[in-house]
């Protein structure tokens, strides 16, 4: 079985393009060089069976070789399968933690804490620290465990309706982890797959689908269809629980009389053919607020009676936003208006009816993208504002995809620029060379306009920054007259693009980014929790105040956007936004001598700054932050250890990982 260090190990050199030494994978996995030697051997001892093993060549570094290219391949591809979809899941537990809280739910009694020892083959105080971890999950379901001095032993308090809904997030944590199931869990898996010996669940997923084709009053993501499915199973195999689920008038009155009730109806009807039962009345009215939470498009909510409110609630969030931070007012498309007036709706339901919003929801961390990461904090401070309640981070971050949508319309890259193209095989030569290179750069250039030697810039009705041209060096004195930089490059008909660009628009870039990142903007400090970072931080604002801002808090303004968002990313940076007002930009970067849990993952640099009413200003803070997010491991630890000045390492490296 292999550990979590091993599946690091294993997925690193599955990615690289070539062989990784071992002081990359010791960068990036964060273990010594002699601990990753060890856990390769260990590797190897599992993967021989699967016909791959690492090699490890003196001087090359470490790289898969097959030993049976049949039997590697559907091994290494399950692999892969399992490493994407494993990456988007709640990985703060270790898979044991996950296997206790099955084993728990799952359990009729007796379990006891000496027993756990005993089947997992660990000590008590391994055991004890778990069952803190298990305590932890279980209170974010409003579940309590609770260790009983009599026959019951551990036992899980609570409601059915929060019970269930966890058990259906562990059935997805199962079905997605990377480790082979070490221990045979038949309590768990029964309530979902040996309903009298038969597998029902793709029966339930046929009847579900011919459900909604059937009808046209709302969508469901596909993403949820397997937690519809797994409730209703949990319906009928606990069925004699139900009656312990318990909805208040004002849940019972949202749910009742929607289309998505007459559908939960319809569809148990049809169900019942095959389960030779109804389930309890209560079921169906849960199973038509899961249907309620997770909605993406609804027909009839124009003709409720919130609908106006959650229409004046969108525009003053989009007005808020076009003022604060500068972004086109044009940009909010009504597309964006109406599917965001959705999420309102389907988001006041999940608070109403109590649903558990998945942590499944954006990918991989890293890329979790930095402008619709600070656009949900914004809104999940706003909405507090608003009303009065704090939303968890799952559903303030589950309106990413609608802004990330709405955010790429207006992508243009900060550094675009307007070229002239001029060939010395003519008119028609420049229009083709253009219209490649409009293809091929796509937002990274700005107005592209092919042109003839004789025409002057003066008669021109834009302005240029910059001319393209593959004459040779005796003939660019023709090109004296335009006044403008001239970039030589060698034209070819099937080339989208070319290297001479390339360079050119790396260049524009790191000059634009380092009007805001300088020198002074590195501080080096030996902090030991996030409240000596806030606290410096707000020191840095006073000394360094802006005209023109709020009147702030930043030590309560940080604690505030730290308790709505995960602001951490897994290479050990923290993104600490503060929402000011101010007209001038601000940054900060702390580079730590230590590293320390902020929240979940063990972090080292902290970049704090501010959003401005200037978009340009925005789009380039943006790409400061990007070089930050993919920060290679080895100019972490260069930064970290002081290799030369922060910006030039920062600037000179390899910024985006492969």
């Amino acid at each position: 079985m292999l550990s979590e260090l091993g599946r690091k190990i294993l997925k690193t050199i599955m990615e690289a393009e070539g062989p990784v030494s071992n002081r990359e994978l010791s960068l990036n996995c964060g273990a010594a060089i002699n601990t990753i030697r060890k856990e390769i051997g260990l590797i190897n001892e599992e993967t021989k069976a699967h016909g791959v093993v690492i090699a490890s060549r003196t001087s090359v570094g470490n790289y898969l070789e097959l030993l049976n290219p049949r039997a590697a391949g559907p091994y290494l591809e399950r692999l892969r399968y399992l490493y994407k979809r494993n990456e988007r899941m709640d990985n703060r537990y270790p898979t044991q933690v996950h296997y206790l809280i099955r084993r728990i739910l799952s359990s009729g009694g007796g379990l006891t804490v000496e027993g756990l020892c005993q089947e997992l083959y660990c000590s008590r105080g391994t055991i004890l620290g778990e069952l803190n971890q298990v305590r932890r999950f279980l209170s974010a379901y409003g579940l309590t465990l609770k260790n009983k001095r009599t026959s019951q032993g551990l036992t899980v308090e609570g409601g059915e309706w929060n019970r269930r809904q966890c058990l259906v997030y562990q059935h997805k944590i199962l079905k997605n982890t990377i480790e082979e199931e070490s221990h045979r869990e038949y309590g768990f898996k029964s309530l979902f797959f040996m309903l009298d010996g038969v597998d029902h669940y793709e029966t339930a997923r046929q009847e579900l689908m011919e459900c909604l084709r059937e009808q046209d009053d709302f969508t469901i993501p596909i993403l949820h269809f397997p937690k519809i499915i797994h409730y209703m199973q949990l319906s009928l195999t606990r069925r004699k629980y139900s009656g312990e689920i318990r909805f208040d008038e004002e849940q019972v009155q949202r749910a009742q009389g929607t289309p998505e009730y007459a559908f939960a109806c319809r569809l148990w009807d049809r169900m019942a053919r095959h389960f030779h039962e109804r389930p309890d009345p209560q079921d169906i009215l849960a199973l038509s607020m899961l249907l309620l939470s997770y909605e993406t498009q609804n027909r009839h909510l124009k003709e409720m009676a919130e609908y106006p409110l959650y229409r004046r609630e969108t525009t003053e969030l989009i007005e808020r936003l076009s003022q604060e931070w500068g972004y086109a007012r044009e940009i909010f498309d009504e597309v964006f208006v109406e599917d965001w007036i959705v999420f309102l709706y389907t988001l006041q339901n999940r608070l109403v009816f109590g649903v558990y919003t998945d942590r499944e929801l954006l990918g991989y961390v890293e890329r979790k993208g930095i402008r619709s990461a600070d656009f949900c904090l914004y809104f999940a401070r706003f909405y507090e504002e608003k009303h009065g309640v704090r939303i968890s981070r799952e559903n303030a971050m589950s309106a990413f995809y609608l802004f990330h949508r709405l955010l790429k319309r207006d992508s243009y890259c900060y550094y675009a620029q307007n070229i002239l193209v001029i060939s010395q095989y003519g008119l028609s030569c420049a229009k083709s060379l253009a219209a490649n290179i409009r293809k091929g750069y796509g937002m990274e250039v700005g107005l592209v306009t092919p042109g003839e030697i004789c025409q002057y810039v003066e008669e021109e009705q834009e302005e240029y920054d910059l001319l393209m041209t593959d004459l040779d060096r005796d003939r660019r004195k023709y090109l004296a007259q335009y006044g403008l930089p001239v970039l030589a490059v060698e034209f070819k008909p099937g080339q989208y693009r070319c290297p001479e660009l390339d360079d050119y628009l790396e260049g524009v870039q790191k000059e634009c980014e380092q009007t805001i990142l300088k020198a002074d903007c590195f501080y080096r400090t030996d902090f030991k929790s996030k409240q000596e970072v806030f606290s410096y931080l707000d020191g840095l604002f006073a000394k360094n105040g802006t005209e023109g801002g709020r009147n702030i808090s930043v030590v309560k303004e940080l604690e505030e956007n730290d308790a709505h968002i995960e602001l951490e990313r897994e290479n050990g940076v923290v993104l600490l936004p503060v929402f000011d007002g101010a007209a001038q930009q601000q940054i900060y970067v702390l580079i730590n001598k230590s590293l320390f849990i902020w929240n979940e993952n063990r972090s080292q640099i902290f970049v704090c700054y501010n959003r401005t009413p200037s978009l340009k200003a925005n789009q380039m803070l943006n790409g400061v932050l990007r070089r930050f997010v993919h920060i290679r491991a080895e100019t972490a630890d260069a930064l970290v250890r002081g290799d030369g000045e922060p910006v030039k390492l920062l600037f000179d490296s390899e910024i985006f990982i492969e």
